[in-house]
């Protein structure tokens, strides 16, 4: 059984070290691992208690049934602290006869000698108070006075039951008024199956009715034939039997050690074992694997959907903002102003110029000197262009807005899953943590459209391509700076004759007039640098965006991988348990 005993125990620590080491979201699995946790630590200290130390003993009950006094009554001196106030206890407090009578890491939390007494306890620390009162029965016991099982703070529960996993024997504590409390029942029947020495005491008594309705009861709840020992009320003129007052309470509880030692109590404490971890299995397997598959298939299924996600496009368009470089561009373009946008233009204007063409053609012809018939507007007054950071931010928001919709919305079953009482908002909001913020869009379109129009206005004062290249070839030629001036007046010429002939539409000058429009069009199309800059800021754009909204999913999905284990983590400790529970 020795053997036995030890390979269950090594077992059960792998077990209990790979939960441990599990990766959990905050939540109720979280919750529900570390309880489990704890009561894994208490089965291990059973498993391997070489009983080297006396039984450690506790007591049990609900608010005001006096379990502090019991204790200071039975070691004859006032240890713990006692008061009609509720929750007063609100940690547990070891009496006993030295510090190392405790075992080492009991109840897996720190340890703490008490000097002033009485001691009151203190939440997640086992206070220890050393007295040479009672030495007859600390010497055989250590006693462990316990927080309130029925109280309004559910933390002095949880501290009472972590006494109970991990104490050898108990002292169940009842009053007149509180032995039907429902909250007891549970440990009643977990002693019973964890074979666990129990002693039950109705406090506060004042007639033997009570007592023995106790144990009927208590022979309903898995504990036939229990003695029940009754501790009577300070003012009542009730006595109990002999066999049933304080002092044989003392008795029973010092001859704990040798009923737990006894031959005859091997067979039902291994089984006792057997059962307890079993139990740690089930709930391992119901209270924190399932709910961890459960959101792992959820994590699979969220993530593919994200990745899955079409993101949405830039749709930034800043032509606006070139849209006046590229008409002051042309108008000093030489191939637009020998162009068919332009030739149209001046054909338009023929009657003005018929009108001025005696003042015009002297002009020409004696000084060289065209005249401007569409001068730019003084007053005219550009459109504001869209605000493109304000733009790109609401369509990151936009995204924002589909990522909570797929992780928070239950609808299409991606909702995370929660536990009764878990709040989703408190558990499941770690997201948005991750999220980056709207502005990260908007410096895209900032920086972008910051470098446009330094390239705006760099190219502001300067020639066009097409002018520049025509000018250079000029330059080595007599009178080349004249024949650019006269490419401006060509149109006019053009126009004049074109209308003195009427042959705007005939066969002939259709013919000249398309074929030098067609090759004056090619060359405009491809001398446009500002189309081609407007092009290339749009692509620029569109692509930081794009990979904007690509890092935003990758960080959704990098949060998806921390809310619940690998699934190899899973399959290995689902694999553990199958070999401990065999």
């Amino acid at each position: 059984m020795a053997h036995s005993g030890e390979n269950l125990a090594a077992s059960l620590a792998e077990l209990a070290a790979a939960v441990g080491a599990l990766r959990l979201p905050q939540g109720a699995i979280a919750a529900a691992a570390q309880r489990w946790h704890a009561d894994a630590a208490a089965a291990l200290f059973h498993l391997r208690d070489r009983r080297e130390h006396p039984p450690m003993v506790a007591v049990l009950g609900g608010t005001g049934t006096g379990k502090s006094t019991l204790i200071n009554r039975l070691l004859g001196a006032e240890l713990c602290a006692a008061s009609f106030r509720r929750t007063y206890t609100s940690g547990p407090i070891a009496v006993t006869s030295a510090t190392t009578a405790i075992p080492p890491n009991w109840l897996g939390l720190p340890h703490e000698l008490v000097n002033e007494l009485p001691a009151r306890g203190r939440p997640l620390r086992l206070c220890i108070v050393t007295t040479a009162a009672a030495a007859g029965l600390l010497a055989r016991i250590n006693l462990v006075d316990t927080p309130d099982l029925d109280g309004d703070q559910p933390a002095h529960h949880a501290e009472a039951d972590r006494v109970f996993r991990w104490a050898q024997a108990l002292v169940f504590l009842v009053t007149p008024e509180k032995y039907q409390m429902t909250e007891l029942f549970p440990y009643y029947r977990l002693a019973r199956r964890y074979a666990l020495p129990a002693a039950f005491v109705m406090n506060k008594c004042q007639e033997q009715g009570a007592v023995d309705d106790f144990a009927a009861q208590l022979a309903e709840r898995h504990w036939p034939g229990a003695a029940v020992f009754a501790v009577p009320r300070d003012d009542a003129a009730y006595e109990p039997p002999p066999d049933a007052g304080l002092s044989a309470l003392a008795q029973t509880l010092a001859e704990l050690p040798r009923h737990m030692s006894s031959q005859a109590n091997a067979a039902p404490r291994a089984e006792a074992l057997r059962l307890r971890v079993a139990d740690l299995l089930g709930r391992l397997r119901d209270q924190v694997l399932a709910p961890l598959r459960h959101r792992r298939v959820w994590v699979q299924r969220t993530k593919l959907a994200l990745q899955a996600m079409t993101a949405p496009q830039a749709a930034v368009d800043v032509s606006p903002l070139t849209r006046q470089l590229q008409h002051r561009l042309q108008e000093q373009s030489i191939l637009y102003l020998m162009g068919p946008q332009r030739m149209l233009q001046r054909v338009r204007q023929v009657p003005g110029l018929l009108l001025r063409l005696p003042r015009t053609a002297w002009d020409l012809l004696m000084h060289g000197q065209g005249v401007r018939l569409d001068p730019p507007a003084a007053d005219a007054k550009p459109a504001p262009a869209p605000d493109f950071a304000a733009i790109l931010a609401d369509q990151f928001t936009v995204l924002h807005s589909r990522i909570d919709d797929l992780i928070a919305s239950p609808e299409g079953g991606a909702a995370p899953p929660t536990r009764e009482g878990e709040s989703e908002q408190n558990a499941d909001m770690g997201w948005r943590a991750v999220m980056l913020p709207p502005a990260a869009a908007a410096d895209i379109a900032r920086e972008e459209l910051a470098e446009l129009t330094r390239w705006l206005e760099q190219r502001w004062h300067s020639a066009p391509r097409d002018t520049a290249a025509l000018q250079r070839l000029l330059r080595h030629l007599p009178g080349g700076e004249s024949l650019v001036k006269w490419s401006e007046a060509a149109p006019y010429l053009l126009a004049v004759v074109v209308a003195a002939h009427g042959a705007v539409f005939g066969p002939v000058d259709l013919l000249i007039i398309g074929g030098f429009s067609l090759a004056t069009w090619l060359g405009e199309k491809l001398s446009n640098e500002v189309t081609a800059r407007t092009r290339q800021a749009n692509e620029r754009i569109a692509r930081r965006y794009a990979r904007l909204v690509q890092d935003q999913i990758e960080r959704v999905c990098a949060w998806l991988e921390e809310q619940a284990p690998s699934e190899q983590d899973l399959l290995r400790i689902e694999a553990m348990a199958d070999r401990l529970g065999a």
